[in-house]
């Protein structure tokens, strides 16, 4: 079977990771025992035994991460003892619409607003207010691929800056006043309107915006792109008695602007500080283990202990196989890990493998098919098997035992995982500055089997 490699830049669903893992293989049982089965003793054929499996992870840095129009706004900051300083930045174009009359030449500016289409927020705690800058962009974005190490210059003096109390809801759209000389240059031009005359012009005239955050607060913010975020002008013509309303915003209905998101990272002093050539899998000092979102850092489990075990046994049949990892070390209530990682296939080249098709392995669902039947390659669909974190228990989750029996029974060879935040074609890892840690020990696979006895 052709197997080939990919990075992360090429497939945005794909990913890069690497896990190191030491083990040694404990069994709770050496006999058949009856967990949940009561058998009858003159006719017992069948045992069930279980196993647990130590497994460990690693750390793998990829040489470079895609952040052009991930449909969210990420900035902030972040500071933890194993990623160190991290920063985020946004960088989006703005739209006018033309299908909205402009204010005409004599028209009076009630008020501006900005608005602030809020996703999430990540944070100690929320009893203090959060800020948010807004300033100018300098040069345009163009139309290429930018990464989470591109930058455009902009005015470090925000044009609006404003404090935010989020203590009741994460999740909403925030109006503030944006008045001042800035937005009321923009409400003479536009109604002068020379610069509105077509996109190009526009662009010229205002390249975009910035977001940021508080380097001091250890805040991180995402912002939905689109109607909901960004001015609106409220205003009179001659004779009117109420106001008009025009917006200039970073989308129009479901056309959203070009933008990107930059994340500087300084992990000096920190766990990841070993983190120094890309594609390359690291142990890192302190035995720990994580993944942070939009830095480019993601982790890799080593599945190779299964091989001595599958290798021991004859006439099996797995009756259950869970993965967990954890416990996670970072999660809290105000900053909770990512929910949900598919199992995308690696090998030595941390690397996600694709089938001949150029579609991603990975594992998926029990009960549902693990092998395609017409290529004999490990089956692709829009619904492969989450790995999910109970908030509960503070482990993340998820049955493979399809996945075991397919291996056991050589419908295709066991293959390492890489563990990326993605649910079908909602890339999560592009969202926010989500992470977790856990000590890179603490995975393990708890596997229930049964052995038909020979007579």
């Amino acid at each position: 079977m052709k197997v080939t490699t990919t990075s992360i830049l090429t497939l945005p669903a794909k990913l890069v990771i690497g896990l190191f893992i030491s083990f040694t293989i404990a069994s709770s049982c050496a006999d058949p025992s009856t967990v949940g089965l009561e058998l009858d003793p003159n006719n017992n054929q069948i045992g069930v035994s279980f196993v647990e499996i130590p497994l460990s992870a690693s750390v793998v840095l990829q040489d470079s991460f895609r952040t052009t129009n991930p449909v969210h706004f990420v900035f902030g900051s972040d500071e933890s003892d194993f990623f160190g300083n991290t920063e985020a930045k946004s960088y989006t174009r703005l739209f006018f619409n033309r299908e909205i009359p402009r204010p005409a030449a004599n028209a009076v500016l009630d008020s501006v607003k900005f608005n602030f289409n809020i996703r999430s927020v990540l944070a100690d705690e929320f009893n203090s207010e959060k800020t948010i800058r807004v300033h100018q962009l300098k040069e345009q974005i163009r139309d290429v691929i930018y990464y989470n190490f591109n930058y455009l210059e902009y005015e470090s003096e925000p044009f609006l800056e404003t404090k935010l109390d989020l203590s009741e809801r994460r999740d909403t759209i925030i109006s503030v006043m944006a008045d001042n000389g800035f937005t009321r240059k923009i409400f003479d031009d536009l109604k002068e309107g020379s610069a509105f005359q077509d996109i190009f012009t526009f662009r010229e005239y205002l390249p975009g915006i910035v977001f940021t955050g508080s380097e001091d607060e250890n805040v991180s913010l995402t912002l939905r792109p689109g109607n909901n975020t960004g001015m609106i002008f409220f205003y009179r013509n001659e004779g009117d008695t109420v106001s008009r309303v025009y917006p200039i915003s970073t989308g129009v209905n479901n056309n959203v602007a070009r933008h990107f998101n930059q994340v500087i990272r300084n992990p000096e002093g920190s766990n990841s500080e070993g983190l120094k050539e890309p594609w390359i899998s690291y142990d890192l000092d302190g035995g720990k283990a994580g993944s942070m979102n939009n830095t480019g850092i993601l982790v890799r489990i080593d599945m190779s202990p299964i091989d001595a075990f599958l290798d021991t046994l004859q006439n099996v049949t797995f009756n259950r196989v869970s993965l967990e990892v954890g416990p996670i070390l970072n999660s809290t209530e105000t900053r909770r890990p990512p929910q949900l990682h598919t199992m995308y296939f690696t090998n030595e080249t941390n690397r996600v493998l694709l089938r001949n098709d150029g579609q991603p392995m990975s594992v998926h669902p029990d009960n549902f098919p693990q092998v395609d039947p017409e290529t004999d390659e490990p089956i692709w669909s829009q619904s492969p098997a989450y790995l999910a974190y109970d908030a509960e228990t503070n482990i993340y989750r998820q049955l493979i035992t399809s996945h075991v029996n397919a291996i056991y029974r050589r419908k295709f060879e066991r293959r390492d995982f890489l563990l990326y935040p993605i649910v079908g074609n909602n890339d999560d890892y592009r969202q926010s500055l989500r992470s977790y840690v856990f000590n890179s020990n603490d995975v393990k696979l708890k596997i229930y089997y049964s052995t038909t006895r020979v007579l």
